[in-house]
């Protein structure tokens, strides 16, 4: 993400389908400074952080990904948003596959995490989808959350079982 970003994100952020489920609309301000926050962080702690989620033939902006700390706890997170023009493409899923690949292959991770309001029936299809299993309820955000997490082992053992050619990409 970079400040050139900053009217899409506003805009991501005052659609009430995206934040049905999330909370409030964001004025530009509240995501001026968020994104401000966002970008400071990335030095940090290598290899995490929140990105723009693109078309890649044509490099159009459809949403964001991220692997940070979830809620400031010790857990990794996943996580995405989209603009709804791009709900239902698998794009989301996309995202996610991407996103625990990268936790594990690139950043040796042993877990990785997501959360979704229990509502929200697409979120928490997405992050099945990417291999995340359902553990229990939680609260994060200052929400009761479905919280999802596979290990390593688990996504190594998946992958092997379902043939995948994960392995050989790491």
């Amino acid at each position: 993400m970079n400040p050139d970003d900053l009217a899409f994100l506003t805009a991501l952020h005052q659609d009430p389908e995206v934040m049905k489920y999330i909370g409030m609309s964001r004025s530009q301000e509240m995501v001026a400074a968020r994104l401000e926050k966002i970008i400071a962080k990335y030095s940090e702690r290598a290899g995490f952080g929140i990105w723009m989620a693109c078309l890649i033939d044509s490099d159009v902006a459809i949403g964001w990904a991220c692997l940070k700390d979830l809620d400031g706890s010790t857990y990794d997170e996943i996580g995405y948003r989209l603009a709804t023009d791009y709900w239902g493409k698998g794009y989301a899923t996309e995202l996610a596959i991407a996103l625990v690949s990268y936790a594990f292959t690139s950043l040796n991770l042993a877990e990785i995490s997501g959360v979704s309001n229990p509502d929200n029936l697409g979120s928490i299809a997405v992050l099945r989808k990417a291999g995340l299993i359902f553990r229990r309820k939680a609260q994060y955000y200052d929400s009761i959350v479905d919280y999802f997490s596979l290990t390593k082992e688990g996504w190594l053992r998946k992958s092997v079982d379902s043939g995948d050619s994960l392995l050989s990409k790491s």
